[in-house]
Parts: structure tokens; C-alpha cells; sequence
């Protein structure tokens, strides 16, 4: 087996893993919205420990010297807000205005939102293969989310709650391709990518939570709400890791190709929602097969097109 051919096993391991991540994340944090943690507050109690637990593990990996940001700090700050403060400040807030099944399918955007930013920046299109298969993806998402009822999918109510939640979107399409340009350039892992991204938007989550409690938007929460959503909390808080394996995964893959995966998170919502006791009906498991089919044959194409590259 060649190397390239490895590594991009290597990467489609790393993604699954966090979109495994992030499909355990979703209901855990609606779960502890609903308990009544706000989402300033959820945001700086997973982020807060998650940077911290990162920036630990790239000192035991890679030394004291690796945490230096060599004159970088200004970028990673800024996109690293972007990535982390942005997408998790109005994931969590937006989710309480609308609701998870709109917060997944707009999060199903992601690959198409990644193409369009791609093709601005570049002024090329991907291959027409890899746009089919994210329509494919997008498509099944529909279906799996809608459940072949269309009209209830479009009326929506919550029109300022999806409007955050779009944003999350974009801030982390944003800060996909930030990473994996400076990863690139700079060779840089994405360990070290992600501790001091994470670490410097961080500092951007706590100021944003204290300014918006000293203004009355946040409040702390009551230990009662803490308590109920503890493995809520835990669950966050580990799932902030896979930001590592995310970083690894777009590495070898490249971000618009990477991101298709993100259409595999609602699809894992729904597994857990299988074994929570939800009816799975025969449009949505069309849908999560439409997703799967279109993931799989996006990876057929990249290595066809590899082994024609070598």
C-alpha cells in the first residue's frame, strides 16, 4: 500500500472520529441548554478546560517550544476567536432560539459553504465529482432531518435562531481554512494548531461571558443546573479534544473535501436517537444511506485521482 494511499486512510480515521465527536456533542448540549447552563457560560465551561487539556497534551508531545506562536500571535488569535468563540457562542445561543433538528441541517451546510469560500479565495471550482457528492450528501441530510416532510423543514419560526447558527457555520468553515492553510505553510502539526488557536480564542470566550454577564445577557448558573447536566458537561468537555483529530483529518484530506464528512453528525444524532427510544423511519435511513454513498464514493474519486497524480 502506497504512503499517500495511508495517509488517506489515516485522515478519513481522524474525521470520523470527530464527527462521532460532535454527533455526541449536539444532543448533550441541547440537553444542557434546556437545563438551564446559557450558551455564554456552556461555551467558556467546555472551551476553558478543552484549550487547557490541549495545550497539555501538546507540551507532553511536542515541549515547551512548540507552545511559542513565532510572531503569529495576532492570527491565530483572530481566527482562533473566530473558530472557537464564534462557532460555539452562537451554536449554543442559537440552538435556544430555534432547534436541533435546524442546527443540524444548517451545520449540513458546511461542505457547500466551504466550496463557495474555496472558490472566492481560489477562483477555481473543485472537481465536478466532489461538488455531486456533496449535493448528494446535503440531499440525504434533508431527508434524514425532514423526514420527506418538506414544508415543516422551510416554515420556520425561529428565523433569528437560524440566523446564529448559520453564522457558527461560516466561523468554522472560516477557521478550517485558516488552519489548514497554516498547517501548510508553516508545517506546523495540528496539535500545535489546535492548542494555540484555542488557547489564544480562549482568552476571547472569558472576556466575551464576564462582559456579557456584567451587561446582563448571561448569568451564572444555579449548581442545580450544573448538577443535572454533569455528563452533559463532561461529554462537552472531552469532545473539545477532537478538534485535534479535525485539524489532522483536513490536513490530509484538504478542507472542502474533509468537510463532507460534517454530513455524517446528524446521521450519528439520529443513531443515538435509536437507542433513546426515536422510531427511525424509511425516509430518513434513504437519507442517511444517500449521505454514506456520497461520502464513499467522494473517497473513491480522491484516490483515482492520487494514483493518477503519482
Amino acid at each position: 500500500m502506497k504512503v499517500s494511499q495511508q495517509q488517506n486512510y489515516k485522515s478519513i480515521l481522524y474525521l470520523l472520529i470527530t464527527v462521532a465527536g460532535w454527533g455526541i456533542m449536539y444532543p448533550a448540549s441541547k440537553h444542557a441548554v434546556s437545563s438551564g447552563i446559557d450558551g455564554y457560560y456552556l461555551t467558556c465551561i467546555r472551551y476553558v478546560p478543552g484549550a487547557l487539556l490541549v495545550s497539555l497534551v501538546l507540551i507532553i508531545h511536542e515541549g515547551k517550544q512548540s507552545f511559542r506562536t513565532e510572531n503569529k500571535t495576532l492570527q491565530l488569535w483572530f481566527f482562533g476567536s473566530i473558530g472557537f468563540a464564534g462557532l460555539n457562542f452562537f451554536t449554543f445561543i442559537g440552538i435556544g432560539f430555534s432547534s436541533a433538528e435546524h442546527a443540524t441541517i444548517i451545520l449540513a451546510l458546511m461542505p457547500l459553504l466551504s466550496l463557495i469560500l474555496f472558490s472566492i479565495i481560489h477562483r477555481i471550482l473543485p472537481d465536478f465529482r466532489t461538488i455531486i457528492c456533496m449535493l448528494m450528501a446535503f440531499t440525504g441530510i434533508v431527508l434524514v432531518i425532514s423526514d420527506g416532510n418538506f414544508n415543516h423543514l422551510l416554515a420556520s419560526s425561529s428565523f433569528i435562531g437560524d440566523i446564529l447558527l448559520l453564522t457558527a457555520t461560516v466561523c468554522w468553515v472560516i477557521y478550517t481554512y485558516f488552519a489548514n492553510t497554516m498547517i501548510s505553510k508553516y508545517d506546523w502539526s495540528a496539535l500545535r494548531i489546535t492548542a494555540l488557536s484555542s488557547s489564544l480564542g480562549m482568552l476571547t470566550i472569558i472576556a466575551i461571558t464576564m462582559i456579557a454577564t456584567l451587561l446582563g445577557y448571561a448569568g451564572r448558573p444555579e449548581m442545580k443546573a450544573i448538577l443535572a447536566s454533569r455528563l452533559d458537561i463532561f461529554i462537552l468537555i472531552i469532545t473539545a479534544l477532537v478538534i485535534i483529530s479535525w485539524n489532522a483529518g483536513i490536513k490530509g484530506l484538504g478542507a472542502v473535501n474533509g468537510i463532507l464528512f460534517v454530513n455524517l453528525v446528524p446521521v450519528i444524532s439520529s443513531v443515538i436517537g435509536i437507542f433513546q427510544g426515536h422510531k427511525i423511519s424509511v425516509v430518513e435511513m434513504c437519507g442517511m444511506a444517500i449521505t454514506l454513498v456520497a461520502l464513499v464514493l467522494n473517497n473513491i474519486f480522491m484516490r483515482n485521482n492520487q494514483q493518477t497524480n503519482d
